[in-house]
């Protein structure tokens, strides 16, 4: 079941939230002393789930993949018969609109609190930026977060109740690259001078700062270096910089609707130029969609291996037409994770599970089919076991290409990029 906080429109991709005023912190503050005292009964009717992404905004398109994931996982886990180990209580999904905008994301969380439902869990919000003005108000009110979103920095706070699922932004970046060189060089084509550019906000920022480390320690000229906004209308500048840097490669950090544009623009320009891509826009339905033929020898790193989806990929395909995006998978794996902690350690205590986060192996479905075949948190909430690898657009679908030891299919240098 799932109750949206607002009106949503799938098709149009709108979200009307009702206007409310944010609650004063110290409401907040009772609100998380209530969440203490929270009964740990085993037996519960619903177990309420919260969720809040960014679905209206330059991000919508990438918070819908995700909740269709979540929503998804939701149905099968009930359909199964929800969690036995709790008398068969059913998953409640709320859903909320954190904006693509971090600074309205702390406002829309703390009213998503105070008007639902307390959640026993909450799962979001894919942007970095979101995640990390989010994660401070679910840390305060100690209400576990599971997030697919990469910023270093979310794990480096001192979180007790924050959990990382994807490797983390450094690691993207650090991957990025490696992989990239990698394949060039197996393909007889090293790279000598690359241009970076990427989405300047916590997720591009973080992840293009490893990726440029990474070069330079590599010993390739970074020719050009470049953030722009996320929500930018117009690539031809960048593509511009691009073309004069000389550069024999470009790598991107950027959602669905700027890399759709640059894309669009390096192709306008005639450029032949490889692309590797970091994940974000790169490795969704709509990327396909709008671009057509035109993403046919792309490669991007990735968080999980489309090839190894199996039957939740599947049912997203049935469900959606459409195979199933990374951060749709992921997120499902977020809460098949939650329940299956549920299951060996029953509770209705947001503190409890936060505490059985932190100390089991997960494993369940969609859990199954990230890096390693299990999520296991540190700590510090980093899943020790998560690893980038890369995807390429062959033929118009995403095959794992590198490396061998985590994906079947082989790379393909794009021919475009030999001449």
């Amino acid at each position: 079941m799932t109750t949206r906080f607002g009106t949503y429109d799938d098709f149009g991709h709108r979200l009307k939230i009702a206007a409310a005023s944010i609650v004063a912190m110290a409401g907040l503050m009772g609100y998380s002393a209530a969440s203490v005292a929270a009964s740990s009964s085993a037996q519960a009717k619903s177990i309420t789930l919260g969720t809040i992404l960014p679905l209206t905004g330059a991000t919508a398109q990438n918070g819908e993949n995700s909740l269709r994931g979540i929503q998804l996982a939701v149905e099968e886990i009930n359909a199964a018969g929800g969690i036995k180990s709790m008398g068969g209580a059913k998953l409640e999904l709320t859903v909320a609109d954190a904006t693509s905008d971090p600074a309205k994301a702390a406002s829309a969380a703390i009213n998503f609190l105070s008007k639902n439902k307390k959640p026993l869990a909450m799962v979001g919000a894919y942007a970095s930026g979101l995640t990390e003005t989010i994660a401070r108000v679910t840390e305060r009110a100690r209400i576990p977060l599971l997030s697919t979103s990469f910023a270093d920095t979310l794990t480096h706070q001192g979180y007790k109740f924050f959990f990382q699922l994807p490797a983390a932004a450094s690691k993207m970046g650090t991957a990025q690259f490696r992989y990239a060189s990698e394949v060039a060089k197996a393909n007889g084509h090293p790279l000598k001078k690359v241009a970076i550019v990427y989405a300047n906000n916590a997720y591009g920022a973080s992840q293009a700062a490893a990726l440029k480390k990474q070069a330079q320690e590599s010993g390739v000229d970074v020719a050009l270096y470049e953030g722009y906004s996320p929500e930018i209308t117009d690539a031809n500048p960048v593509v511009a910089k691009i073309k004069a840097s000389g550069a024999d490669s470009v790598f991107s950090i950027a959602y669905v609707t700027d890399g759709v544009l640059l894309m669009r623009a390096l192709k306008s320009s005639g450029s032949t130029l490889p692309m590797f891509g970091g994940t974000g826009g790169y490795v969704t339905p709509d990327f396909l969609k709008v671009l057509g033929s035109t993403v046919n020898g792309v490669f991007s790193v990735t968080t999980s291996n489309p090839d190894d989806y199996g039957a939740i990929g599947e049912a997203y395909q049935k469900k959606y037409g459409m195979f199933m995006p990374q951060e749709a998978h992921d997120n499902a794996a977020a809460v098949f994770v939650i329940a299956q902690a549920l299951e060996e350690h029953p509770t209705t205590n947001p503190v409890e599970l936060a505490q059985t986060l932190h100390k089991g192996k997960f494993n369940r479905s969609a859990a199954g089919s990230m890096p390693g075949g299990v999520v296991e948190f540190d700590a510090s909430g980093v899943n020790i076991h998560a690893a980038p690898l890369m995807v390429q657009w062959q033929n118009e679908k995403l095959v794992g290409v590198w490396p061998g030891n985590l994906v079947k299919g082989k790379p393909e240098w794009p021919a475009a990029a030999k001449n």
